[in-house]
């Protein structure tokens, strides 16, 4: 090829649309990866959110731990009133103990026959929460 060839109308014909079709392809390039990178960071994110404001669910074996209470009591033998009074003692502890968790684990407290997948028991720390309790209030 000669000089002749490369005038200025066959350069604006010829060179520069494949040039601007090569950019525009690039541009296009740039745009979706930076669409496809917004999309992934919303949905970073989103996941990120859902997961911190799922709640757990957890059992309490309220049964359980109603029936060890009247066998506590039931050996210690009282007479009617201090067995109302201790009764009413342990049924304030539990709601507040209950309370309690709930508020500072804004879990979801469900009894064992209501939950079909394994799930955190947390019994043991609510009885000892109630025991702890039982023992400040005269």
């Amino acid at each position: 090829m000669s000089d002749a060839d490369f005038d200025a109308p066959a350069v604006r014909q010829g060179i520069t649309p494949v040039s601007r079709a090569g950019f525009f392809r690039k541009k296009s390039v740039r745009v979706l990866a930076a669409g496809l990178l917004l999309v992934a960071v919303c949905a970073g994110v989103s996941a990120l959110v859902a997961q911190q404001l799922q709640r757990r669910t957890v059992v309490f074996n309220m049964k359980g731990t109603i029936d060890l209470f009247m066998q506590q009591s039931a050996r210690r033998q009282l007479n009617e009133e201090s067995a109302r009074a201790m009764t009413l003692r342990f049924d304030q502890a539990l709601n507040a103990s209950l309370d309690a968790w709930q508020q500072e684990h804004d879990d979801l407290i469900l009894v064992p026959p209501a939950v079909v997948r394994p799930a955190l028991d947390i019994t043991p720390q609510i009885q000892a929460d109630i025991a702890r309790r039982m023992q400040e209030t005269p």
